[in-house]
């Protein structure tokens, strides 16, 4: 799950929404962008002495009571819907253009020419959130209705309840979609031109960059330095290696120890090449190796 304080995911949740209250909801007639239009035409005809309108229906909304009118269609950010779908507070009827069928099989037939970053910036993160948006939805749908043989259950409920089987529906496949075309033919030409991106007189990466989601812009970034990394090794190898800080301790606690050495050579009873050494009265002959296959 993405970190609470990730800015991808903030903007990420920014992602909005078309939703219908479940009842009505007061001071909250803004949420609609059509409520002062409706609320002129309100006055305009008071003001011509109809006396029928009527403000407390769906034409009132923007009424005097600033009333949202229950299925009124508004547009809300995913962080927004998030709190309001958990407290069964709206409905959710699809999920927005660029996530919906059209968008799935277009994605299936053709992944690596689609200009995701015209839909939105952050395309997987968005859907993936949606995703788990829609799926929680559903649960909670089932665990307040739980299916019943009684008669008493209204036609109502009932359409409800396969308008969110269906959505449930729509959400997996929209995740089968989002990890196909992420993980699919798109991410193996991503890597592709990464190899072209180290020489600028080969080729222009520009317009495949522009196509990108945020997260396929960072991968490639990603494959980018690694390429650079691999063409620096070819050509100038490993380089000289440092000692290691491990190393270096070592001996700097070897030479606190003062003589510790040379006394665990004396124990051994060895003696540098061409000493002698005085255990026995014995010399000890140290034959040096010649090179170029010579004797010694």
């Amino acid at each position: 799950m993405p970190r609470y304080y990730d800015i991808d995911t903030i903007l990420a949740e920014e992602e909005l929404l078309t939703v219908k209250p479940k009842f009505s909801f007061a001071h909250l007639s803004h949420l609609d962008p059509d409520s002062h239009h409706r609320a002129a035409h309100g006055r305009k005809r008071r003001r011509e002495g109809d006396d029928d309108v009527n403000e407390k229906g769906k034409g009132g909304g923007g009424g005097s009571h600033h009333h949202l009118s229950e299925g009124t269609k508004i547009r809300m950010p995913l962080w927004v819907v998030d709190r309001w779908a958990m407290l069964n507070f709206v409905r959710i009827p699809a999920p927005p253009k660029h996530y919906r069928q059209r968008m799935k099989e277009r994605l299936e037939a053709d992944a690596v020419h689609m200009n995701l970053c015209s839909k939105t910036d952050h395309y997987f993160l968005a859907g993936t959130l949606l995703v788990n948006l829609l799926l929680r939805a559903a649960h909670v749908h089932r665990q307040n209705n739980p299916p019943s043989s009684s008669s008493r259950t209204t036609a109502a409920s009932a359409a409800e309840s396969l308008a969110m089987e269906r959505l449930a529906h729509d959400a997996r496949s929209l995740q089968l979609s989002l990890l196909s075309a992420m993980m699919g033919e798109r991410l193996c030409r991503n890597f592709d031109w990464t190899l072209s991106a180290l020489d600028a007189m080969e080729d222009d990466v520009s317009g495949w960059v522009m196509r990108l989601s945020t997260l396929e812009r960072r991968m490639f970034g990603w494959g980018l330095d690694a390429s650079g990394a691999v063409r620096a090794w070819r050509e100038y190898g490993c380089g000289r290696l440092g000692v290691s800080l491990a190393v270096l301790k070592g001996r700097s606690i070897a030479g606190g120890r003062g003589g510790t050495s040379s006394s665990a050579t004396a124990a051994a009873g060895t003696t540098p090449a061409g000493g002698s050494s005085s255990g026995g009265g014995k010399k000890r002959r140290v034959v040096t190796p010649v090179g170029g296959g010579g004797s010694s």
